[in-house]
């Protein structure tokens, strides 16, 4: 694992009644110590889950898979300022990594199209002001960057359906021992997509021991074997049985009798 514990090292009283510091999950936020290299953060939407793993991703300074630096993204400045409260023990410290939301890979690809695009115009630019020596030579760095770049990312990732650029995105980016927080990746992911998502991670951990913290709603996705699952109700943390949590266990409700679930939405 890369994180062992965190915990709130203080508390600005005089900001109380503000954000993020009102949420009663901050307010009773106790120590949590990650023992597994796959972590989960469950809860209903508002309970704070977000908020702590943007909170970390501040803490660690692990890259924003987006077109913001994480200092900069002003939808992380309660994040940011979280962090400066934060004490975080490692079990391995590094910043290899990523921070990546549903939202971020929108301008992660944007950010790719843009590089290679730049790079062909230099190529160009090269080709067509060039007066002498080994014109090879010359190219050869500008075009070895823009064939890794389509090689890892492909042409135009903006291209593929959000589903498959995401997970192109992930197989490209997970690349070793490092801390990879992940803000619900089923935003973009089919339920067949998760598995792959699932089965990537799983090989990860296997090969490299990378740790990963993922915030999510999915049920699919919470059923990793050989994890753990910290569970955000009623303004408190505690690690929970995914079975146990209202994510499952409604899920399961609506599979098994599907007509008298929906039924009773209807009166």
């Amino acid at each position: 694992m890369i994180l062992s514990t965190l915990r709130l090292r203080n508390f600005p009283e005089d900001e109380a009644d503000q954000f993020p510091w009102h949420l009663p999950m901050i307010k009773n936020l106790e120590e949590l110590r990650f023992e597994k290299n796959i972590s989960f953060f469950v809860g209903e939407n508002g309970s704070g889950k977000s908020t702590i793993l943007e909170a970390i991703a501040a803490y660690t300074e692990v890259p924003l898979a987006g077109s913001f630096r994480l200092e900069d993204d002003e939808s992380l400045a309660a994040a940011n300022q979280l962090a400066n409260y934060l004490s975080l023990r490692y079990a391995e410290k590094t910043r290899h990594g990523f921070f990546v939301r549903a939202e971020d890979f929108i301008g992660f690809s944007r950010n790719i199209k843009r590089q290679i695009r730049e790079l062909d115009q230099e190529i160009e630019e090269v080709k067509a002001t060039f007066t002498g020596g080994d014109i090879k030579l010359t190219l050869g760095t500008l075009k070895g960057e823009r064939d890794s770049f389509i090689s890892r990312y492909s042409k135009d990732l903006e291209a593929m359906s959000h589903g498959e650029g995401f997970m192109k995105f992930f197989t490209s980016r997970i690349t070793g021992k490092g801390l990879y927080l992940i803000d619900e990746p089923e935003a973009a992911l089919s339920p067949t997509r998760q598995l792959s998502l699932i089965a990537l991670i799983l090989k990860k951990v296997k090969k490299t021991g990378a740790h990963f913290i993922i915030a999510t709603h999915s049920p699919i996705i919470m059923a990793v074997p050989d994890s753990e699952l910290f569970y955000f109700q009623d303004g408190k943390i505690t690690k929970t049985d995914y079975r146990e949590t209202e994510h499952y266990l409604l899920t399961k409700a609506i599979l098994d009798n599907p007509e008298v679930v929906m039924g009773e939405l209807g009166g």
